[in-house]
């Protein structure tokens, strides 16, 4: 099967059980047809992307900015489990990150984006993969349903 690429983009300030839900929700139908899936290397929406696919077996690239060896502790075991580790080696910049989401939408052909509203960089992703005519899928983040 030759399913499109998906990525994922989201905000940093989402719990793990709306992430799982939302996943649940909307990614589930994407499951085991042979897909890789792109992901970025942050808190939030990133992180539990990568421990909702992998829990599937789904095939994870990851996507840094920078390097491996820069990346912090915490995300350091996920590296190890990804089918691929994509550095971009960029200049150390807010814009970096920017332009790692780009770098993934560039790849992809579908790009789903959860958004609680705080921070612009999912909103800038989102836009870039519409001009590049891209499938896009966007869902807001409850405020409320993200309350610990």
């Amino acid at each position: 099967m030759n399913a499109k690429p998906v990525a994922i983009t989201g905000s940093r300030d989402v719990i793990r059980e709306v992430a799982r839900d939302l996943f649940e929700q909307h990614l589930s139908a994407l499951l085991h047809q042979g897909r890789t899936w792109l992901l970025g290397g942050a808190h939030g929406i990133d992180q539990w992307a990568i421990e909702w696919l992998l829990e599937h077996n789904e095939v994870c690239w990851i996507v840094l900015p920078y390097t491996s060896a820069s990346q912090p502790k915490w995300i350091q075991p996920w590296l190890e489990q990804m089918d691929r580790v994509v550095e971009l080696h960029l200049p150390r910049r807010k814009s970096a990150y920017l332009y790692r989401n780009r770098y993934m939408v560039d790849l992809c052909g579908i790009v789903f984006g959860f958004r609680t509203g705080k921070g612009l960089g999912t909103l800038r992703t989102l836009k870039y993969a519409l001009r590049q005519q891209r499938e896009v899928h966007a869902f807001p983040v409850s405020e409320k349903a993200n309350e610990v």
